[in-house]
């Protein structure tokens, strides 16, 4: 099977890249713009079956070509969560869906093309989100994978909506709510709690990587969005403060005075990904200590900032 992924040398296109690389009929090309290198892509860019382009899916020539070779699109490029869309606005739209519409327009429909969005989409309900109701973003991250579902739906793409991943992989993202939330506790002994019965569902980078490939292969393709997301990892933002409590010491500071910037508050329904066959595995408690012991050694070697 022959693979494109934009956007592939980051956090979850790295991922993806492991998973597919174990499968040596898999052909994959990776086309990322290389804005942090690819030493972290490691042994991979050994690997025969997989090769690196570096390019800006804005550029309609360079890509063109790559398009329309793969049997499948994965498209991840973008710039990606609510405080970066809102520093770089003009970048932003350029990429996430001007960028988004060249690739669209190239791709046939006789191709697989997945589509990167998430569950950011429905903003703050009170209701269950499944796929059916109507979404309301609340950053113009939502808005913009809003609007991409839209602009993809013109090709049958199916449109997966990611639930706010944690873990590690060759690119991690510190940035990330768990991921974070276990860095200041082990390196600042404190962590300031804002509007803490908000809940969020949760998903693990491999969980991700593996429901992005499975969403891909053509008995599992689905057109139209899809929930993904661990149907046992819907937290609230302090039940998650306790779960990495039983791991590390912390204090924790509740703020009742002030309002989260982040003022999504959801809880979303998974049955449709599962009933079409596909379930989250990763252990959530191994996978903390797994994220904590990943801090520690930087700690240890003096990269407690990095």
């Amino acid at each position: 099977m022959k693979y494109l992924i934009t956007g592939g040398l980051g956090y979850l296109g790295s991922e993806i890249c492991l998973e597919l690389i174990k499968d040596n009929s898999n052909s994959i090309t990776v086309f990322d713009k290389g804005i942090y290198g690819i030493s972290h892509f490691g042994g991979i860019l050994n690997n025969n079956n997989i090769n690196v382009v570096i390019g800006d899916i804005r550029d309609e020539r360079a890509i063109s070509d790559h398009i329309k070779s793969a049997d499948v699109i994965i498209h991840l490029a973008g710039l990606v969560g609510a405080p970066l869309v809102k520093r770089k606005t003009l970048e932003a739209k350029e990429t996430n869906l001007d960028g988004l519409k060249i690739v669209t327009d190239i791709v046939s429909k006789n191709q697989r093309f997945v589509f990167a969005s998430t569950g950011s989409t429905y903003g703050k309900l009170s209701q269950v989100c499944n796929e059916k109701i109507k979404i309301s973003s609340l950053s113009l991250y939502g808005v913009h994978k809003a609007e991409g579902e839209k602009i993809v739906s013109e090709k049958n793409a199916t449109c997966l909506r990611y639930a706010t991943v944690y873990g590690l992989s060759l690119k991690t993202r510190r940035d990330l709510y768990i991921n974070n939330m276990i860095q200041k506790a082990l390196i600042d002994r404190s962590v300031v709690l804002y509007e803490g019965s908000a809940k969020r569902s949760f998903a693990h980078i491999n969980d991700i990587a593996r429901a992005t490939i499975y969403f891909s292969q053509e008995e599992n393709y689905t057109p139209g969005p899809i929930n993904i997301g661990d149907s046992r990892l819907s937290f609230s933002k302090r039940e998650i403060c306790n779960k990495i409590s039983e791991l590390t010491e912390f204090t924790v500071v509740e703020n009742e005075f002030s309002k989260d910037a982040d003022q999504r508050d959801y809880v979303v329904s998974y049955e449709k990904m599962e009933n079409l066959g596909f379930k989250c595995g990763v252990d959530f408690n191994s996978s903390l200590k797994q994220i904590l012991n990943y801090y520690q050694i930087l700690y240890d070697a003096g990269y407690e900032n990095g």
